[in-house]
């Protein structure tokens, strides 16, 4: 393994990038990343929520966002470390043209996948290190190729094809899940991409193509008696802590942008669930 790498990503990135991180930075202070973000958990444990869901990292655990998420680093323990690859939006869509969409559609779904104990597991774990290996050799630091493009298209479309072959095993250990297990992990799929702007339960489930009511009895059973309305404004506040955490919008902006109706709404929205105005939210922390 190479030296840990100190810069932390950004939210975008112009280049494929490895490094090494404990995500200390996104402790309490989430943020929205624009790049896709592959990684490893080699050491430690640690908690990164998406605001609406949250996934538990410890040893031989693999986090996926392909087309980028919000995320916040919580409950790490001192030995917390990943092995990160940090993708560019333009680099993906390139290197995606002969992958097939059911995969994608899977790794959206599925973003959080644990390494068992049998040999077909063992065998993707030695795999997806030595992946790792050749990121950090090609794409760690300020090293630098005038055939960079090239490499970074090489390396990712055979990257993502030989990830995507992984799905049936992965596929075969979540196999017991029932259908309304599924239905809640499309649901947070459409949070995370749709919680910005919608915030109708019955949106949601016009999408998945049941009931509201149907909806809010799989998520109450599945999702530790969490009923949608909950589940869409725990995602809706992260969005807003990140652009707080932003001194360039004003609370007047922050509305628009979360479509709230005005800033008082959203004023009351947030005090609500945080006991601040967001003026005192930006206050406390400085901004």
């Amino acid at each position: 393994m190479t030296v840990r790498e100190t810069r932390r990503p950004g939210p975008d990135t112009e280049h494929l990038r490895y490094l090494e991180t404990d995500f200390s930075f996104l402790e309490g202070n989430p943020m929205h990343f624009t790049c896709g973000i592959f990684l490893i958990c080699v050491s430690g444990e640690c908690v990164m929520s998406t605001g609406v869901q949250d996934f538990h990292l410890r040893p031989e655990t693999e986090l996926i966002f392909l087309s980028g998420t919000l995320l916040q680093r919580s409950g790490a323990t001192s030995d917390f470390l990943a092995r990160v690859i940090v993708i560019p939006k333009a680099a993906f869509l390139k290197s995606m043209l002969p992958i097939d969409t059911p995969y994608l559609n899977y790794a959206d779904s599925h973003p959080c996948y644990h390494h068992t104990s049998d040999a077909r597991s063992r065998m993707t774990w030695r795999q997806v290190c030595l992946f790792m290996d050749m990121a950090a050799m090609l794409f760690s630091g300020d090293w630098s190729s005038q055939y960079m493009d090239l490499m970074e298209n090489d390396f990712l479309q055979s990257f993502l094809i030989w990830l995507f072959g992984t799905v049936p095993e992965k596929i075969e250990i979540q196999s017991g899940s029932t259908r309304q297990q599924q239905l809640c992990q499309q649901f947070l799929q459409l949070i995370r991409e749709y919680g910005t702007q919608e915030h109708s339960a019955s949106f949601y489930a016009d999408r998945l193509c049941i009931s509201p009511r149907y909806l809010h009895r799989a998520t109450t059973m599945c999702l530790n008696g969490r009923s949608p309305k909950q589940l869409i404004e725990s995602q809706l506040l992260a969005e807003t802590e990140v652009l707080l955490n932003d001194p360039s919008f004003t609370v007047t902006e922050i509305a628009e942008r979360l479509n709230f109706p005005d800033q008082s709404y959203l004023t009351r929205f947030f005090k609500r669930h945080t006991g601040l105005s967001p003026r005192q939210y930006r206050q406390s922390r400085g901004r």
